[in-house]
Parts: C-alpha cells; structure tokens; sequence
C-alpha cells in the first residue's frame, strides 16, 4: 500500500515538473511500434515528426537491434527509455532533423527558455557547433534531403522564424549528455520548431577529432527537449565575498559574483574580477563533476534589445575566462536576463553598478 502511495506521488511530483513544459512528448517516450530497423524516427514517434526526406534514427530500449548499442558506438538516454539521432553534417549536403508540436502556440510577446541534451556519437569523424531552431506555424514539409534553406524558408513562408545557437564551443561530449540553452521571445505563432544543422558543408564550422573508414560526417543524439515560460531563481540569489576550495557550495542556488562587475555598457572584465574567478576556477578544478551556469544582468539604461545581447556577452566572457583557466567548455552554459531582475534600485549610479553583475549556479552532472 506504502508503495503505491509513493508511486502515484512520485507520478504527480513528475507530472508538476514537467507541466511547464510545452513541448508533446519531449523525451520520445511514447511512440507507435517498436522498430527493428534505423531510419524509424518519421511516423513513429508520437508528435514528433521530420521536415525534409531524411531517416532521422530513433533507438528505445523496446527494441534489441536498435538499441543503446548502436551503429555509431553506443549511449544511454538522458532520462527514460529512448532517444533520437541524426546526422548533422554528411556528404552532398545531406541532413537529417526532427520536427516537434507544442502544446499550444506560445503567446507573443513572453519570453521563453528552450533547451535541449545531445552527445556526440563516437564513430563521428567531426564535431560542429552550428545548430539552429526554427520556429513555425505549421509543419515543413520539404521533398528533399538536402540542407533546409533557411532564406527560403523565411521568403516563403509567412509565419516563421529562425534562430541560430551561439555556441561558445564545439559539441564534443561523448560519454555524457550537455545541455543546450537559449532564451526566445516568442511572436504569437510558434506550434512547431526543427532542431538541427542548417548550413551546407562549404559553411558549417567543424573541427575534425578522428579519422574513421566511413566517409567524414558528424553524428549527435538528442534527448529531453523543453520549451517552457522564462524564470530564473533570482529571488534566492546569495551574494559571495570569496569561494574557498574546501566550503560547500549549495547545488542549484543562484551566487552573486560580488566583485565581478563591469563598466556602463561593457562587457570587458575589470582588474578586480579576477581574484574572484580565479577562486571559483580552482572550486571547479576540485570538483569536477559539477556544471555550472552563468548569467550575465545589465542595468536599465539602453534598449531592452540592447542589455540582452550585453549581459550575454558579460555570462560569454565569463565563461570564455573560465575555460582560459582549464575548465572544459562542455561544462559551462551562459546565459543573459538583460535588466529584468535588478538586484537593487537603479537611480543612482551606485545602485546601477550593483546591478551590472554576474551570478552562478552549480548543478551536479547527470
């Protein structure tokens, strides 16, 4: 009885969890027949589909021929049973993508987070760093398996919009998943979205990591896709004067970099930065198998426009001084919340300073 109970207050904790998220079927779990051949993701997957002819792969633990073991080397889901995987780089152009449905259209004018895991299979040849979202109306639906053009896309259909990931490094975990992240402000229209690579060969960005017997292509899985209203744990922000090695940093909290500020309008570190990275660089180095976000805050003076790009670019150089340090970039997401959560007033200029900071939070790999 004691079991049961649990069981069912586990299933309502989860389901509250994931409420938020828009996305049907965001880890693949559910779909139609377990199949026993590749190219299985298209009419399979349960609101989930794909925009061009490509053979998107779809593997669940169902299946003994298209299992975690698998033609490019082998990997476990993120969460539950099941994962996808395409090719985002192959000979002649071709690709491959998977084409989600949200629950309803998101609402314009809010702003969202949209993230998604992926991991790159070990027989690739290559790694990449451009992936992009686009966003729909409707489902695409193109009779090629060539590179989507994104400009045609855009001429051509009314209600879209394409958004390229600003990656600060190469995908190049394989033995574990990372997680990629961005914020979007929505239009009104958005149903449907396609993850994958939209540049040809001649422009896409690759980094060659090995050589193999089958011709040069770059393969990644994807898991736990979400699309859900922005937030952001401001509210229990705790502000940190030094970071020994040895105390104990809570997971999950939100840290206030005290000393790490900038100047009206910059993104460039100041002298008196350094010490305060330098101390959380070696946290870091000691424990490694934590995560961390960055995200980058702005005064109100500006465009909102404008405080976006610059508090990114304030989480980027962060991050970017991190990795200068020996962190590995698979580890670091940044992310920039522009002036929405100030941490004190902004009328006075004492005030506005505090506000242009950067803040942390440690999260243990999964």
């Amino acid at each position: 009885m004691m079991k049961t109970i649990y069981i069912l207050f586990f299933n309502f904790i989860l389901m509250i969890c994931q409420s938020q998220n828009l996305v049907l079927n965001p880890s693949f779990e559910e779909n139609k027949y377990c199949s026993e051949l590749l190219g299985n993701f298209n009419k399979n997957v349960s609101n989930w589909s794909i925009p061009n002819l490509g053979s998107t792969d779809y593997f669940h633990s169902c299946s003994k021929a298209v299992g975690f073991e698998n033609f490019f080397g082998s990997q476990n889901p993120m969460t539950g049973e099941a994962y996808s995987g395409m090719y985002v780089m192959a000979p002649e152009d071709y690709r491959e993508y998977i084409q989600g449905e949200l629950s309803n259209a998101l609402t314009k004018g809010e702003k969202y987070t949209l993230s998604f895991y992926i991991s790159l299979a070990e027989n690739s040849s290559h790694t990449i760093k451009d992936l992009g979202v686009l966003f729909l109306k409707q489902p695409l639906n193109k009779t090629s398996d060539k590179v989507i053009n994104i400009n045609n896309v855009l001429n051509e259909v009314e209600s879209s919009h394409f958004v390229l990931i600003n990656s600060l490094q190469y995908y190049t975990q394989k033995e574990t998943w990372e997680k990629v992240t961005f914020e979007y402000d929505a239009s009104g229209f958005e149903q449907f979205f396609i993850i994958g690579n939209f540049d040809t060969n001649k422009k896409i960005r690759t980094i060659k990591i090995q050589g193999t017997k089958n011709p040069d292509a770059s393969y990644y899985y994807f898991d736990e896709i979400s699309i859900s209203p922005f937030e952001v744990e401001t509210a229990s922000s705790i502000v940190v004067n030094t970071i020994d090695d040895n105390q104990l940093l809570e997971r999950n909290k939100v840290y206030t970099l005290k000393n790490v500020l900038f100047d009206f309008d910059k993104s460039d570190l100041l002298d008196s930065s350094i010490t305060e990275l330098d101390q959380l660089s070696r946290y870091l180095e000691k424990h490694k198998k934590l995560q961390i976000e960055i995200y980058g805050h702005t005064d109100n003076v500006g465009s909102q426009e404008r405080n976006d790009k610059l508090s990114l670019l304030r989480a980027k150089t962060v991050a970017l001084y991190l990795i200068s340090k020996g962190l590995k970039p698979e580890r670091i997401i940044a992310q920039g919340y522009g002036n929405r959560f100030p941490l004190t007033t902004n009328d006075t200029e004492a005030g506005r300073a505090l506000n242009r900071r950067v803040e942390f939070k440690l999260i243990s790999k999964k």
